[in-house]
């Protein structure tokens, strides 16, 4: 990733050598502690939402609605369980603007500065935290402090602590480690690849509102009547400017080519745009019904109603990368079918791979999908790792190769290797991939099989924004 996500890495690092310490936790069961992490961290992220909403809107109904809004997200749902930066980032975010919004009505700099300092570090974590840094120069002054030279110089001051702490880890290791520029270098080509192959264009705005949709449909649909009725009763507040940067933020997603393919990026303004609807949820049910808890009442039942039905569409897609990533941990039995220093091909499993090799387990190497997969170049990969004398393993589990969204351009491309090698089968769906000069190597592993058009019924299951 851009810069790196050190903060999740290095972390997660810190929980596992504490708990193998204190309770032998053994390396093949480190997955565990991350993922519950990640629960718990969930259920920290729905708290901290609900804090936020209640300091800005001091009310306990806007803030429970608001925090239904966060625990009823399908993206929260699907990925409140992964061991990804989803949920850690948005708790760090929530966190981060709580301490902040304190710092300044309280008029306390050191507040001020820690919550910059977090929101920072949470760049770390997931690169568009960095979308909010508006809030750090606007906030102070829509909050009542005045524009004069103090003024300026701490939201300056802040801003500053804000760039070095987002930017002072990635530096450190850009600086000083080769590697890591060199890794860094291969990523920025590898995207510039798969950023060609998404431009961006008009056509981008559908997927990002079928996917600003699937996060929260009820804050797309309420946001802009919620934002005119903050503007006529209190212009520029605190609750709307948050919900205005959470929108920029979400809307700088246009210009990424993952909006077209990946709907957990609109995340990003999740929890700067639930206080703002929450509000007006309640409020205009209020009006309507005359009295705030029928409001809360009528609320909360339109968000499980909402929930139960995007749920009833999104659970195929949620249930099987829950099976994909359930796998994962027992992928190493896979694994030890094929030398320790062998080169993998195996689809969504790469990150097994990777989870696996950090543990200590082997030395592979791997051609993964996203941004690492070579495109055209696969078989001339493939053909240079050979000549180095290097195995190359290849797993055709269906399963690990999606026909959907941009996977599909990974599996034509793997298909097209089928008549530029020979294949040795070593397990039911692994298959060692020979030189074409090898006449001993006979085995068929029929890639033609994972193309989508000989799966229909798995087609039908993608999500698809079009």
């Amino acid at each position: 990733m851009a810069l790196g996500r050190s903060l999740f890495i290095f972390y997660n690092h810190g929980l596992y050598v504490i708990a193998h310490s204190v309770f032998n936790l053994p390396p093949q069961r480190a997955y565990l502690l991350f993922k519950y992490t990640v629960v718990a961290q969930g259920v920290l992220a729905v708290i901290a939402c609900w804090k936020l909403t209640h300091d800005l809107t001091d009310s306990l109904y806007v803030a429970t609605i608001a925090a239904l809004l966060v625990t009823f997200s399908p993206v929260f749902v699907m990925y409140s369980g992964q061991v990804m930066t989803d949920v850690p980032a948005l708790l760090l975010l929530a966190v981060a603007v709580i301490i902040h919004l304190r710092g300044i009505r309280q008029r306390r700099v050191w507040l001020v500065m820690f919550g910059a300092g977090l929101l920072g570090a949470g760049v770390n974590l997931r690169e568009t935290v960095a979308f909010y840094g508006p809030w750090l120069v606007f906030a102070p002054f829509v909050c009542g402090w005045r524009v004069n030279a103090r003024g300026l110089l701490l939201v300056a001051l802040s801003c500053l602590v804000f760039l070095l702490f987002a930017s002072s880890g990635f530096a450190y290791w850009f600086l000083g480690d080769p590697n890591y520029r060199a890794a860094w270098f291969g990523w920025l080509e590898a995207t510039r690849a798969e950023s060609a192959l998404h431009p961006i264009s008009i056509r981008t705005v559908w997927p990002w509102l079928a996917f600003f949709l699937a996060t929260s449909p009820l804050v797309l649909i309420t946001l802009p009547l919620a934002a005119v009725r903050e503007w006529r009763q209190r212009k520029l507040s605190p609750i709307l400017l948050l919900a205005a940067v959470g929108l920029f933020a979400n809307l700088l997603l246009l210009l990424s080519y993952s909006t077209a393919i990946g709907f957990r990026y609109l995340s990003t303004g999740l929890p700067a745009l639930v206080p703002l609807t929450a509000n007006y949820l309640v409020q205009s049910l209020t009006a309507r019904f005359g009295a705030a808890r029928r409001a809360f009442i009528a609320a909360a039942a339109a968000i499980a109603l909402i929930a139960v039905l995007v749920g009833t569409y999104l659970w195929p897609l949620r249930s099987a990368t829950m099976k994909v990533r359930a796998a994962a941990k027992e992928y190493d039995r896979e694994l030890m079918k094929v030398p320790r220093d062998a080169v993998m091909i195996s689809g969504a499993q790469a990150v097994a791979v990777k989870y696996w090799r950090g543990v200590g387990s082997g030395e592979w190497d791997v051609i993964g999908p996203g941004a690492g997969w070579p495109g055209s170049q696969l078989a001339s990969v493939i053909a240079g790792y050979l000549k180095q004398g290097r195995r190359v393993f290849l797993d055709v589990d269906p399963r690990w190769w999606q026909p959907c969204s941009w996977h599909v351009r990974e599996i034509v491309e793997l298909a097209r290797v089928d008549a530029r090698f020979h294949f040795r089968q070593v397990a039911p769906t692994v298959y060692e991939i020979r030189p074409a000069e090898d006449s001993s190597a006979v085995d068929q592993p029929h890639l033609e099989k994972l193309l989508p058009e000989n799966r229909p019924e798995e087609v039908k299951k993608c999500f698809s924004a079009e």
